[in-house]
C-alpha cells in the first residue's frame, strides 16, 4: 500500500502554458516541507477520470489539480470514482477557468497559501449516459448552450481567450436549431420543442462583469437542480428568451420556463450531444441527479 499526503494532477496542455511552472513551484514547496506526494502529468489528452484504480494508493490530505475547466471536471471524476474523501485544490492554468472563478481559486497564490485554505462542500451533479456515470459542478446544456461552447475550439481559445465564448454565442444566436425534448423530473413528464435547455447546480458566470444572469437562488448547497428552457414558438421568441436569460436572469418576461427537481431524465428525437461543465460529452438520453455536499474544494 502506498500512502501520500497529496495527489497532483497536472495538465501540461492547458491553455495558458503555466502548468509546468506551477507544478515545479508546488513540488519545490512540498519537498522543502517534507510533504509526500505523487504526480500524474498529462502531456496528451487523457480522460483521467477513466484511469482504473488498483486500490493500492491512499491520499490523506488532498488532490491538487493544475489545469483548466476540463481538467477540473476530470479530477472530480477521478476523486469520486476512487472514493477519495479529500478536498480538491485548484491551480487554474486554463484559458477560461470558469470553475476556478466560481470557487475563487487564483493562479497567483503561493503554494503555502494555496494549501492553507479551508475545505468547503458543494452539491455534486451526477449524470448517466448509457453505462457511463460522470459528474458535474456547474451544469449541463443542450441546444444553444451546447453548440456555442462546441464551436469555441481550442485553437481559437488560445488566440482570443474568453472572447471566443462571446463571439461563438453571438454567432449561434442567429443560427438557432430547436430540438424536440422529452423530460421527466419528480413525477412530471414534459414534451417540448426548445431552442435552449439548461440544467444547473451552480449559478455560472463568464466573467466578473458578465455573469450568466440566472436567478440568484440557484445555489450549490440546496440539494436541487434548476432546469431552464426556452420553448421555440418562433425565432424572435427564442432569440429574446435566450438573450434575456443570459443578460437579465429572472427578468425574462415569461420567455424562459424554470423548474426545480431532485432528478431529471432527458431524451430527444434527434442526436444531441451534452455540454457538461463546458466540456462536450455523450449523446442523449441522460439521467441527472445530485449528491448533496458530494464534493469538497479547498477555498
Amino acid at each position: 500500500m502506498e500512502v501520500y499526503d497529496y495527489q497532483i494532477i497536472a495538465n501540461l496542455l492547458s491553455g495558458k502554458g503555466l502548468a509546468r511552472q506551477k507544478l515545479a513551484e508546488i513540488k519545490g514547496y512540498l519537498d522543502s516541507q517534507g510533504i509526500t506526494y505523487r504526480v500524474l502529468e498529462l502531456a496528451r489528452r487523457t480522460p483521467i477520470s477513466q484511469i482504473p484504480s488498483d486500490g493500492r494508493i491512499i491520499i490523506n490530505k488532498g488532490v491538487i489539480c493544475i489545469g483548466g475547466d476540463g481538467t477540473v471536471s476530470e479530477t472530480i471524476g477521478y476523486v469520486k470514482k476512487r472514493n477519495l474523501d479529500v478536498p480538491i485544490i485548484i491551480v487554474p492554468t486554463g484559458t477560461a477557468n470558469f470553475i476556478a472563478g466560481l470557487l475563487g481559486a487564483r493562479e497567483d497564490l503561493s503554494p503555502d497559501r494555496l494549501l492553507s485554505g479551508r475545505g468547503k462542500n458543494f452539491d455534486l451533479g451526477v449524470y448517466q449516459c448509457g453505462a457511463k456515470t460522470d459528474y458535474f459542478l456547474i451544469g449541463m446544456g443542450y441546444g444553444f448552450e451546447q453548440r456555442f461552447l462546441a464551436i469555441a475550439k481550442d485553437t481559437h481559445k488560445k488566440l482570443l481567450g474568453k472572447l471566443t465564448y462571446f463571439a461563438s454565442a453571438f454567432r449561434e444566436l442567429f443560427r438557432l436549431k430547436p430540438i424536440n425534448y422529452r423530460l421527466k423530473f419528480d413525477g412530471k413528464n414534459l414534451e417540448v420543442r426548445a431552442a435552449m435547455l439548461v440544467v444547473l447546480n451552480f449559478r455560472p458566470k463568464l466573467t466578473a462583469f458578465l455573469p450568466l444572469a440566472v436567478e440568484e437562488d440557484v445555489k450549490y448547497d440546496d440539494g436541487a437542480l434548476d432546469v431552464y428552457l426556452v420553448e421555440h414558438k418562433s425565432f424572435i421568441h427564442s432569440f429574446f428568451g435566450i438573450l434575456l436569460f443570459h443578460l437579465m436572469g429572472k427578468y425574462t418576461f415569461g420567455l424562459v420556463q424554470r423548474y426545480r427537481a431532485k432528478k431529471v431524465e432527458i431524451a430527444a428525437d434527434e442526436p444531441s450531444a451534452s455540454q457538461v461543465d463546458g466540456e462536450m460529452k455523450g449523446q442523449l438520453p441522460v439521467k441527472i441527479s445530485l449528491i448533496p455536499a458530494g464534493i469538497s474544494f479547498l477555498v
